[in-house]
């Protein structure tokens, strides 16, 4: 098997067999009922058999049931992509120089995380964690922006 096929492989057998709350029995009676035993889930898991793989249909409910999109990020990482959770569906007000602020706002406080956490020119685990969640709320305000303004396009 290829290098990139099992990265991807491995993220989906991690996924899985190291799920903190369920065991794979569990995993798959919730995933796939009576559809698929864990034994066939224990097959297509296996990055070195070749004779059984999880199939994308399959995988997107996996991923649901375990709360994880690795394997997709591991997907998104071979095609020199992210994935980025989109923003909680919010009503629409129509300011859009409210949305503009709320964004800039988002901006100026991933920046001032940036700056604490580079004070000392060592960045840890939890700090990167902090200013990680200051950027995705800066993506996610931005796309909502977006979306505003998507919605008033004519035509």
């Amino acid at each position: 098997m290829n290098k990139s096929r099992k990265s991807v492989a491995v993220e989906i057998q991690n996924m899985v067999l190291r799920h903190r709350a369920l065991s794979v029995e569990q995993i798959s009676e919730l995933t796939f009922g009576s559809a698929k035993s864990h034994w066939t889930l224990y097959k297509e898991l296996n990055p070195e058999d070749s004779t059984a793989k999880m199939g994308v249909l399959d995988l997107v409910p996996l991923m649901k049931t375990c709360g994880s999109p690795a394997p997709l990020e591991a997907i998104a990482h071979q095609m020199n992509m992210v994935v980025i959770p989109l923003p909680e569906a919010r009503v629409c007000t129509g300011h859009l120089e409210n949305d503009m602020n709320r964004t800039t706002k988002e901006f100026g406080d991933a920046v001032v995380k940036f700056s604490a956490i580079m004070e000392d020119g060592e960045i840890k685990p939890e700090e990167f964690a902090e200013f990680d969640k200051e950027i995705m709320e800066l993506v996610s305000t931005a796309l909502y922006w977006r979306d505003g303004i998507k919605a008033m396009v004519k035509g």
